[in-house]
């Protein structure tokens, strides 16, 4: 009876229409609950920077300065590896290398001369030096001359002096052997003359006379006993002196000889200073790239030694992109990370990004001197330096300005919705 009561009673009160839509809106709840967990987003630091060459800005400078003669190029122009870029004059105190490589060649060729005269060799000048200055090679030949002719005359008149002490040493010689075979006679006369002296055969006169002889004989022999060495004496010092001269010729040509070579040294290193002065008056491109920061172009103005006079931009050097990274977002960056690059120069919904990945990420932080905010330097490199699938419509160039979105890793979308509540759990009831 109850049973049926109840039957009727909901019957006659049907259902609300709504509770159809709360089951629906649960469903979906249940769904949505169920797609945060297993759904995946991606987590990525965002970094603003800038387009640059990976080999850098090259900075073209000056070593010695000078007054600017010529500029060859313009701002924002292209310039190719060793294209001139300007031209200036070196300093007054410039080492004049004309000058250098007359000097240099007139030393060679008195070294020639010199190690002739040392060597008592042939005389043979170089054949270049000897093209490049004909008035220095006849010189050089005209003191060789001059001082073999005058070296032959010293010599020549030794040569007639050694000749005179040999004949003065033979004709002593000569007389001695003479003077020593009359005093033999003589000896002997005296002897036969003391005996008939004695006999009575002689007069005494005779005798004292032939006893003369032989005193005179012994004399001129005992004069010329100490006449040979003397002579001989004064041949060998003759001799010597010959020897003498020829030494000193030689050894005035080998001390001059040192001296050539002390100064050949020292030239040829002035003229390869001077040699690199003349090339860097003129500086040449070192690579292929545009033109950047022209500071210098009014001819006849100084450049201060070591003074950057402009920059160039690298045309054929691989893009990267230099950002500047949130220190906060440090701990969940590092290199080889994949990147989205998007280039301000082009709308990203249009044209796209650039894919790349982390290459480098600072160790330490940098203040940035214009807001005096930290950062760490981050440079990504992407696959391609263009957009689109051609290259050459949509270039990317150095100096454009970039949004690097850095793929850190993934989080659920649950993750995400429970993040605030964690956080609030952890950070909850502690302040003062």
């Amino acid at each position: 009876m109850i049973i049926k009561r109840l039957d009727a009673l909901v019957a006659s009160h049907p259902l609300p229409s709504w509770r159809p839509i709360a089951w629906t809106i649960m469903g979906l709840l249940g769904a949505f609950i169920i797609w945060a967990i297993f759904a995946r987003l991606d987590e990525v630091a965002i970094a603003q920077g800038e387009v640059v060459p990976h080999g850098k800005v090259k900075l073209i400078q000056h070593l010695e300065g000078g007054v600017l003669r010529d500029m060859s190029v313009q701002e924002g122009q292209v310039v190719h590896e060793g294209a001139p870029l300007f031209t200036v004059d070196l300093p007054a105190s410039a080492i004049n290398k004309e000058e250098l490589q007359v000097r240099l060649d007139g030393a060679v060729l008195q070294r020639a001369r010199l190690e002739a005269e040392a060597n008592g060799a042939e005389l043979v000048f170089p054949q270049e030096e000897s093209t490049r200055q004909p008035i220095l090679r006849q010189a050089e030949l005209n003191t060789y001359e001059s001082r073999f002719r005058e070296h032959q005359s010293t010599m020549a008149k030794i040569v007639e002096q050694v000749k005179q002490r040999e004949l003065d040493v033979q004709e002593m010689e000569s007389r001695r052997r003479s003077s020593q075979a009359n005093l033999r006679i003589a000896e002997e006369k005296l002897a036969m003359s003391r005996n008939l002296l004695k006999d009575g055969l002689t007069p005494r006169m005779e005798h004292l006379q032939v006893q003369r002889d032989v005193e005179t004989l012994q004399g001129d022999i005992a004069q010329l006993e100490s006449a040979v060495p003397r002579a001989k004496a004064a041949l060998s010092e003759t001799l010597n002196r010959q020897n003498e001269e020829e030494q000193k010729y030689r050894r005035e040509a080998r001390e001059q000889l040192s001296q050539a070579e002390l100064t050949i040294a020292r030239t040829r290193e002035l003229l390869s200073q001077a040699s690199d002065q003349a090339l860097r008056s003129q500086v040449n491109s070192p690579i292929d790239g545009i033109v950047k920061n022209l500071r210098y172009n009014t001819i006849g103005g100084v450049i201060k030694p070591g003074d950057t006079v402009m920059e160039l931009v690298p045309l054929k050097d691989r893009l990267v992109i230099e950002a500047k990274l949130n220190p906060i977002d440090r701990g969940y960056v590092e290199a080889g990370q994949e990147t989205l690059v998007k280039i301000s120069t082009y709308d990203f919904a249009r044209y796209g990004g650039l894919y790349g990945k982390v290459s480098l990420v600072a160790a330490d932080s940098t203040i940035d001197q214009t807001t005096g905010e930290a950062f760490f330097r981050v440079v990504a490199e992407t696959d391609k330096s263009y957009l689109g699938d051609s290259e050459g419509i949509l270039p990317i160039t150095p100096g454009m300005q970039a949004t690097v979105e850095i793929h850190t890793g993934t989080k659920t979308v649950m993750e995400y919705l429970l993040k605030p509540v964690i956080k609030l759990k952890h950070e909850a009831f502690r302040e003062r």
